[in-house]
């Protein structure tokens, strides 16, 4: 039964999710009703929106940005013992990010800036590790 529970909750919330990214029918626009009507009643989605909006909400580029693995995974050797894992990936070029005016100013005029910092960065083995 707890299966059956999860299951309808989470495609209920996936149901959910997907409207917030659809335009309004009426203007055939973006609209961020959809995100604010949304968050409220997902209570997992707190910590996400609090990072989002917060100065860690827009890095600059991929080497000043720590990862972290959305699912626990479950890792076994071949003895059959195991651990769950969650993988922490942090930069050893310090986090940086980005204001949100030079954030929109990027977007408009070199919509590839993230990749092309990482792409020179290694071309002159500057590398992230």
């Amino acid at each position: 039964m707890l299966v059956i529970l999860v299951a309808l909750f989470s495609s209920s919330i996936l149901k959910k999710t997907l409207f917030t990214q659809k335009v309004n029918p009426q203007v055939n626009l973006l609209d961020s009703d959809g995100l604010w009507d949304f968050l409220p009643f997902v209570p997992e989605s707190i910590h996400q929106t609090i990072i989002l909006f917060s100065n860690h909400g827009i890095p600059d580029g991929y080497r000043h940005l720590n990862g972290y693995s959305s699912h626990t995974l479950k890792i076994a050797d071949e003895k059959g013992n195991f651990k769950y894992v969650k993988w922490h990936f942090k930069t050893d070029q310090s986090t940086n990010n980005l204001k949100t005016d030079k954030a929109a100013q990027l977007a408009g005029s070199d919509s590839d800036y993230a990749t092309r910092d990482l792409f020179e960065a290694i071309r002159r083995d500057d590398h992230s590790s």
